[in-house]
């Protein structure tokens, strides 16, 4: 059950597409923003990009007509954008820890990666699901919540992981109902902000507060409750197969161009 069921509102497509240039805006403040002078500020705007795309798979989890099809485009690119941070890091040099000026191998992978965060988030979930859904025997129960425990570190260590596996089973388990999403994601947000405002209390030299703030800034995914509210539970579009893949061909096209451009400015 969607959201939404009338017409009015935003479709899916249209939501994506608000998503994307959202996405891009983030990416250049990450990469270009001190060349272009861009405000701290603008790190807020981004936001909800992910908290959306993992409310999108959740949704596409029970809509698609193969979830192991589903689950392996999204593999697919985040093994290919694995393999294009690999390259652009080899390539710039990127690969010395800060800290310890020594050859540090996590560095060769660094950067942006949300399609391994997507799909490891829906492989959690869809184990989740196998347990509520299913009477299973309880070897494979046990089987089950071993796989979970075995994923975790990857989510962990994945772009934004904790934070999107939390909004993902609020979206799983609230999904059909706005106000109890809504109490979930705002509970979750007031946490990350009190979290923010600890670390400026109680830390010594980490800037003033509004550089804590747009820094960690990880409370502002509160603001994917409109986008959410305005999602008709229509996919939109009309159909065609580019508009299905879009975000898959964008999202490793548009970071290539802004990792060359981070590198010649």
């Amino acid at each position: 059950m969607a959201i939404q069921t009338e017409t009015k509102g935003l479709s899916g497509f249209s939501l994506k597409i608000i998503g994307i240039i959202f996405m891009v805006i983030d990416h250049i403040n990450i990469y270009l923003g001190n060349v272009l002078n861009l405000p701290l500020w603008v790190s807020l705007l981004g936001r909800f990009v992910a908290p959306l795309f993992i409310f999108f798979i959740i949704e596409g989890f029970y809509y698609t007509h193969s979830r192991q099809k589903y689950f392996l485009r999204l593999f697919v690119g985040g093994v290919l954008m694995y393999g294009i941070n690999l390259l652009s890091n080899i390539l710039m040099n990127n690969t010395t820890n800060p800290y310890t000026k020594q050859f540090d191998v996590f560095y060769l992978f660094q950067g942006q990666n949300i399609f391994m965060t997507l799909v490891l988030v829906l492989l959690w979930i869809w184990i989740l699901d196998t347990m509520i859904v299913n009477h299973l025997h309880i070897a494979r129960y046990t089987m089950l919540i071993i796989a979970l425990v075995v994923i975790m570190p990857f989510i962990i260590i994945s772009e934004g992981g904790p934070y999107e596996l939390v909004m993902g089973l609020i979206f799983y388990l609230f999904r059909g109902n706005f106000k109890r999403i809504s109490m979930g994601v705002t509970i979750f947000s007031i946490l990350l902000f009190v979290h923010a405002l600890m670390t400026y209390f109680g830390q010594v030299e980490v800037g003033s507060l509004y550089q804590t703030l747009t820094f960690d800034d990880e409370y502002m995914m509160i603001t994917v409750l409109p986008f959410i509210y305005l999602y008709n539970g229509q996919r939109g579009g009309n159909g065609q197969k580019w508009q299905k893949n879009l975000f898959y061909y964008f999202y490793p096209i548009h970071l290539i161009i802004i990792y060359i451009l981070s590198n010649i400015f």
